[in-house]
């Protein structure tokens, strides 16, 4: 019987190669189960917590902005429908339908006539009111104090003004906040003291 000699250095590679194998089975796992934590933990963000009243009065506030902008932002070569359009996009279902049937025909004539073409800057001053329109099933309502810059004055102003405050009032409907219309100092006094009638 013959007998297999294997050199020492065969024997020494193949312990060194066993070793390495043992060693990738065993820490493989530990490295592609880490790698999957840390995937998750980067996937999993943490949110801070956001007061609910905040998080309503910046969407209130952000419908009365957005209502100012398109109420103010008018360029007659786009047309009366383009206007009303812009501006039922952000109204109440009962705000469009005023300023469908009432403001724009009234206004329109004079904006198209004196060829106006405004843009506007808004920022919002202060919430001034809140309460619920009791004629609106109980629906959440804010009043915003705005400053507005118009970029040139409207034809049918007294006085060409294009820097001035606003009362504005939103209300929340179906689950969003919409831009209604503007007040008066005198509308405001009476909304605060008719129980939310708007």
């Amino acid at each position: 019987m013959s007998e297999i000699v294997i050199p020492k250095r065969y024997i020494i590679l193949s312990l060194v190669l066993i070793g390495l194998v043992a060693a990738a089975i065993w820490f493989a796992p530990q490295l592609y189960g880490g790698s999957l934590a840390q995937a998750g933990e980067s996937v999993t963000t943490v949110s801070p917590s956001v007061d609910p009243s905040e998080a309503e009065d910046a969407a209130a506030r952000d419908a009365a902005l957005a209502g100012t902008k398109a109420f103010y932002t008018v360029d007659y070569t786009t047309g009366q429908q383009h206007w009303l359009d812009q501006l039922c996009s952000v109204s109440t279902q009962t705000g469009c339908i005023v300023y469908q049937n009432v403001i724009v025909p009234n206004l329109w004539s004079q904006l198209e006539e004196g060829k106006t073409v405004t843009t506007v800057e808004v920022s919002a001053q202060q919430k001034v009111q809140e309460q619920v329109a009791s004629t609106r099933d109980h629906a959440p309502m804010q009043v915003w104090r705005l400053n507005i810059q118009l970029s040139s004055p409207w034809p049918m102003q007294k006085e060409p003004i294009t820097d001035f405050p606003a009362l504005v009032l939103v209300i929340k409907e179906n689950g969003s906040w919409k831009f209604e219309r503007f007040l008066t100092d005198e509308e405001l006094q009476a909304f605060s003291t008719d129980g939310g009638q708007p």
